[in-house]
Order: structure tokens, then C-alpha cells, then sequence
């Protein structure tokens, strides 16, 4: 019988330029050694073929239309991933949080699941000076079960 290998939706924002691809694999790297499976949602080819296309419409109002109709799906894919995987790790960097990472990370938390953050910036952005996130998202996370780990090495689901 083979054992059931959990997998994680990994929340972030770093899809967003190449140069953080190595952070991410990283990332990735240490969750196949704890024997995860993970949903990157920068994996998902027909979200970014979608959002292409949409970004390539020349015309304004048919533009805006499809951009809407590719943020519907690319939402929808997301919280497909969401209802579908075991846990929830957030990577929770920079000056803030960002929303998108942090809106997963809620409705990760909202439908069950058990949620983690992983911020390895040494600067708070919390509330309060020695918290290093907002009291509500350092919050979600501790309620669900998981907790905020400082360094990928530190990462254990």
C-alpha cells in the first residue's frame, strides 16, 4: 500500500518576476524532501495562457472585459487547488505581505485547512513592534494548527 503523499497549495507572490524562480524552487525542493506534492499556482499553464491572452486585446473596453473573465478563471483555479490540497504554506515576504498571497492563505484557513507562513524577512510588519506579521494573518495561521517558520530549512508539515 503506498502512503498518500500530502500536498501543499503554495501561496506567493513570487511568480511574478523569474529572478525570485530560484526562491521558489527552493522552496519547492524542501517540501518533495518532506514527501509533499505542491500546487504552485505559477504552474498553472492555462491560467497563464489566459492571462496572456487577455493582456494581448488591443481594444480598451474588450481588454478590460477579458482581463476580468481570466482573473475569474485564474480565481477559480486557485481555489480549486485550495479545496483540493491537504495544507497551506504562504510565503509571507517583504514590506507586506502580499494581498493575493494573504487572501489564499484566508480562504485556506476559512475552508479547514491547516495553514503555515514562511517569512524569512528579518523586518516586522506587524501591528506591534516584535510581531512580524499582521496580528490577524500570524493569527489564521496559529488557529488552523500551523505555524510561521523564519527559514526554509526550518519548514516541517
Amino acid at each position: 500500500m503506498t502512503e498518500k503523499r500530502a500536498t501543499v497549495y503554495l501561496a506567493s507572490p513570487l511568480g511574478f518576476s523569474r529572478e525570485n524562480n530560484p526562491y521558489r524552487e527552493r522552496i519547492k525542493e524542501r517540501l518533495d524532501r518532506l514527501g509533499c506534492s505542491v500546487f504552485d499556482p505559477w504552474e498553472q499553464e492555462e491560467v497563464a495562457q489566459r492571462i496572456e491572452e487577455a493582456m494581448s486585446v488591443e481594444d480598451g473596453g474588450e481588454r478590460a472585459r477579458a482581463i476580468r473573465e481570466a482573473a475569474r478563471f485564474t480565481g477559480a483555479v486557485n481555489a480549486r487547488g485550495l479545496k483540493g490540497s491537504d495544507v497551506v504554506l504562504a510565503v509571507l515576504d517583504g514590506t507586506e505581505p502580499d494581498s493575493g498571497t494573504v487572501a489564499e492563505l484566508g480562504y485556506g484557513a476559512g475552508i479547514g485547512k491547516r495553514c503555515y507562513g514562511l517569512r524569512t524577512d528579518f523586518r516586522d510588519c506587524g501591528d506591534f513592534p516584535g510581531v512580524p506579521l499582521n496580528l490577524q494573518v500570524l493569527h489564521f495561521i496559529e488557529e488552523s494548527g500551523g505555524r510561521l517558520f523564519r527559514k526554509i530549512e526550518e519548514i516541517e508539515l
